[in-house]
């Protein structure tokens, strides 16, 4: 039933682009930069009772919406490279098969980071809406979201960490194909 909208797909190879290119295995240090470090820092934050403020919710809802949108164009042009790549990998020298082989994994990797992101923005927008339309008695649907508010706001700044650390790593890789790009062209 919910096959059609499920995302598990995309987390799951999210997490499969966080290897050791040696070992092609999971890589342990990624997997603590990327989900255990966002939840100590949000845990710190939280615990230190940082609160979030309607300027800066408005300005997360901005920033992230913004960032969803970019973040599909970047698809596309990845998808778009990808294809333009895959035309011109009639080359029979291995070397070159080889490169190609490589740039069509690192799109890919690109590819399935940049959709992580667009997923992470956008639960962080669902979140921080919920976060902003609290009501003034705090009863939302028999629900009282004031107490709420650490959880929400502890769920806010894990994405939020998360989302920034795999943009670096969607800029590192990017940086990482135009450079070698720029490499062969010389």
């Amino acid at each position: 039933m919910f096959t059609k909208i499920s995302v598990l797909s995309i987390i799951k190879d999210h997490i499969s682009t966080l290897k050791n290119n040696k070992t092609n295995r999971i890589y342990f240090p990624d997997i603590v930069l990327f989900f255990i470090l966002p939840a100590a820092i949000a845990g710190a934050l939280t615990y230190l009772r940082v609160q979030l403020n309607d300027a800066l919710v408005n300005a997360l809802i901005t920033s992230f919406s913004i960032f969803s949108a970019l973040l599909f164009n970047l698809l596309l042009l990845v998808y778009d490279i990808s294809g333009k790549n895959s035309a011109q990998s009639k080359s029979r020298d291995p070397l070159e098969v080889r490169r190609g082989i490589q740039r069509h994994e690192l799109l890919k990797e690109i590819y399935v980071n940049v959709s992580f992101s667009i997923l992470i923005s956008t639960i962080t927008v669902v979140i921080l809406l919920a976060y902003f339309l609290k009501t003034d008695n705090c009863n939302f649907l028999m629900v009282n979201i004031c107490s709420l508010q650490w959880l929400l706001a502890l769920i806010v700044y894990y994405f939020s960490i998360q989302f920034l650390l795999t943009l670096f790593m969607v800029l590192k890789r990017i940086y990482k194909l135009l450079a070698k790009a720029f490499d062969s062209s010389a």
